[in-house]
């Protein structure tokens, strides 16, 4: 047998994994841009982008900025007021990152019943820190410290991040308690 064979059978999970992630992130990524080449063409913003920034809007609201507005235009939406605003553009609503946790639970698990429970799972969560950061960075424009504000966002955008790590490292106790329920 040839090196590569032998290496191949010595790495068949991993080669899987490798092959799983990679094609699946190559077509959910090629439906998003899709998507979004559409929403373009119909010189509309998408509705992603519009469901983000408007859960984005009810967050700081709830967090206290005041007289604080949202408009939406072709490329995004900005929410602030006079003293501030953050601008959340067409293709930075998070759902890259939603696409990149799916496909590397693809390339885990392959195709299945958990699969989806955890794209489903992952996805509400991946929102609901996104919604949340951008929420508090409107609160943090209003306040005017643009150095509080760029050390808010550096650690909102890692807290984002690492909440999407802690989503695959909680995977095998997500499946064990999805095992449970179906039995």
């Amino acid at each position: 047998m040839s090196k590569l064979k032998l290496w191949r059978e010595a790495n068949k999970e991993f080669v899987g994994f490798v092959i799983r992630f990679t094609l699946s992130f190559f077509v959910l990524s090629s439906i998003y841009k899709i998507y979004l080449n559409y929403s373009s063409e119909i010189d509309q913003l998408d509705s992603i982008t519009y469901f983000i920034s408007r859960g984005s809007f009810e967050a700081a609201r709830i967090l206290g900025v005041a007289d604080c507005e949202w408009s939406c235009f072709y490329g995004g939406c900005f929410i602030g007021s006079e003293s501030g605003r953050v601008n959340v553009i067409s293709g930075c609503n998070g759902l890259i990152l939603i696409i990149l946790y799916i496909s590397y639970i693809i390339g885990f698990s392959g195709f299945s019943l958990s699969t989806l429970l955890h794209s489903i799972i992952g996805a509400f969560v991946i929102t609901l820190f996104n919604i949340t950061r951008i929420g508090l960075l409107i609160l943090y424009v209003q306040s005017n410290s643009f150095e509080y504000f760029m050390h808010i966002k550096t650690v909102f955008t890692l807290f984002l991040y690492l909440s999407i790590i802690a989503l695959w490292l909680l995977k095998p106790r997500i499946d064990s308690l999805f095992k449970l329920k179906a039995l």
